[in-house]
């Protein structure tokens, strides 16, 4: 598939069979060096502007002296030997790293978590925002020597990678009103659970789960995708993981089979507005026993495609059909009343959710695509809906 390149890229991340330790400024500049070219520069303009606002709210204050630059009182450990393992942690919210920056108070900077590696080293398994906030502080707004900068940590008696895991999702999983701390966005949760099982061996239904659906989206050529990485228009992503996680190992494989293929032939993202549409229908499908075919579910990506291009952005032509069809339904059923307009009411609005978009596309189905199935083809029933498009309103 041509999306295998940056897919994937994505997806060898997690391949890793052992930890892959890299130090804060690799961590740093490997990201940003993901990043598109344009999100690259405005980073770097925002660096500046938060180191800007840094030295404004400790205009007096020049190196991590303890008497003056008043950081929690903690193991203090060298800065630049603490080094992240990739198959760990997630991928840093450069962003977050800049808000931390723009919004720093010392006396709130919690300590970093570490443990001590085999080769001597600190092994960062929760903190990196506030480390790597540290590191460009050190460097950009006090200019030290930073061999020399040592920050706050608590060590951990701890070495079983499955427990420092569990306890990174434990710890950053919620957030309180206020709160210093970056919660874990879904994408993180999930990419936990994948690594577990891939590179710990963890032994966790749920977490099983969650890696046995990537593997069905990997095979697909597909791969997760986030706002906060700048990929989710990247061929092949993934960047709305409700479905993924709410529906079952099935149905996520049938609709990777549909995935696949359209982002085979369209080389472009899965649309937020598109797999919760699709995975409801083939969820509708398991729930009466249908088991399509790969090859009909191709068949079926086909005839969207040749129907509206696949098109289920908020303002492409399925939504926008959808809408017509329910306002001319909806005067249908007034004139068949008997009520003259001024009874009528208001018209539905542009509502673009599933009970509304799973109505419209079962009605369109039914109407194009399965008559051209073979003889005993198996369809679900009509979804429960408000209106009833007219065959003319249909795409």
């Amino acid at each position: 598939m041509a999306t295998q390149s940056y897919a994937a890229a994505q997806n060898s991340r997690f391949s890793n069979k052992s930890s892959h330790f890299v130090d804060l400024v690799q961590r740093l500049n490997d990201t940003i060096a993901g990043m598109p070219k344009r999100a690259q520069t405005n980073w770097h303009s925002n660096l500046k502007k938060a180191i800007a606002e840094f030295k404004r709210t400790y205009p007096r204050i020049r190196n991590f002296d303890r008497k003056s630059f008043r950081l929690v009182q903690a193991t203090d450990i060298d800065l630049l030997k603490i080094v992240i393992d990739t198959t760990m942690q997630r991928e840093p919210d450069v962003n977050w790293v800049l808000e931390i920056i723009r919004n720093f108070r010392a006396y709130q900077a919690q300590p970093i978590q570490v443990y001590l590696t085999e080769d001597g080293r600190w092994g960062g398994w929760d903190g990196q925002h506030t480390a790597l906030a540290l590191y460009l502080i050190a460097l950009h707004a006090f200019d030290l020597d930073l061999t020399q900068v040592t920050v706050p940590a608590n060590v951990y008696a701890i070495t079983n990678r499955g427990e420092i895991r569990n306890n990174f999702i434990c710890n950053n999983t919620y957030v309180g009103k206020g709160a210093g701390k970056k919660a874990l966005d879904a994408i993180d949760i999930f990419e936990q659970k994948i690594y577990g099982v891939e590179v710990d061996d963890v032994d966790d239904v749920d977490w099983k789960d969650a890696w046995q659906k990537w593997q069905y989206i990997k095979a697909a050529g597909m791969f997760l995708a986030a706002k906060k990485r700048n990929n989710v228009d990247e061929p092949g992503a993934i960047s709305r993981l409700n479905e993924i996680n709410d529906y079952s190992q099935d149905v996520i494989r049938r609709f990777c089979v549909y995935g696949g293929y359209v982002v085979d032939v369209q080389q472009r993202a899965i649309d937020t507005k598109e797999i919760p549409l699709i995975t409801e229908l083939l969820h509708m499908c398991d729930q009466e026993d249908i088991k399509w075919s790969d090859a009909v579910i191709e068949d079926l990506a086909q005839h969207l495609i040749d129907k509206f291009d696949a098109n289920f952005d908020d303002e492409g032509p399925f939504w926008h059909q959808c809408h017509k069809a329910n306002v001319s339904a909806w005067a249908r059923n007034n004139r068949s009343l008997n009520k003259p307009k001024e009874e009528w009411g208001d018209e539905p609005r542009a509502t673009k959710n599933v009970p509304i978009g799973i109505s419209f596309l079962w009605h369109q189905l039914m109407h194009t695509w399965v008559p051209q199935q073979a003889a005993g083809f198996r369809f679900p029933k009509k979804p429960q809906s408000i209106y009833t498009p007219d065959v003319k309103d249909l795409l």
